[in-house]
């Protein structure tokens, strides 16, 4: 007698969010780089806000640099989207350069429009390597 057992495969889907943070260094240059995916909540800028700022106090004369990826970027919640507003004029005189990486016009759109609020440069690029090369030569 055979038994046959018929498989059920269920399927979840999870939808992370949130962001990577780390104090990396490239030849001489320190720089924050911020990578966020999903979609991104108030809880989410309530921990990288704090995060950035001991870093920013504890840096000293050092310079400091910026390197976001959004590659993997969704969008905000509407109170997330705040706090993204509040985080850019916040911290818009905090780094000497800062690299934004992303595939969408309106990231490039929103680093230029930025640039000119900035007291460091701001600069788009659509690969990863580039950006950091970037850094590297300030």
């Amino acid at each position: 007698m055979k038994l046959s057992q018929k498989e059920e495969r269920v399927s979840i889907e999870i939808s992370t969010h949130g962001m990577g943070m780390d104090i990396k260094r490239v030849e001489d240059r320190f720089f924050i780089e911020i990578d966020f995916y999903g979609k991104l909540r108030h809880e989410d800028y309530e921990v990288m806000i704090p995060v950035i700022e001991r870093a920013i106090e504890a840096k000293g004369e050092r310079e400091f640099d910026l390197l976001v990826d959004m590659r993997d970027f969704k969008g905000w919640t509407f109170e997330a989207a705040i706090d993204d507003m509040r985080f850019g004029l916040s911290f818009k005189d905090s780094f000497d350069a800062m690299a934004v990486v992303g595939d969408r016009e309106w990231e490039e759109l929103s680093v230029k429009m930025m640039n000119h609020l900035c007291r460091g440069e701001l600069r788009f690029f659509e690969d990863y390597d580039e950006a950091l090369r970037w850094i590297a030569k300030r």
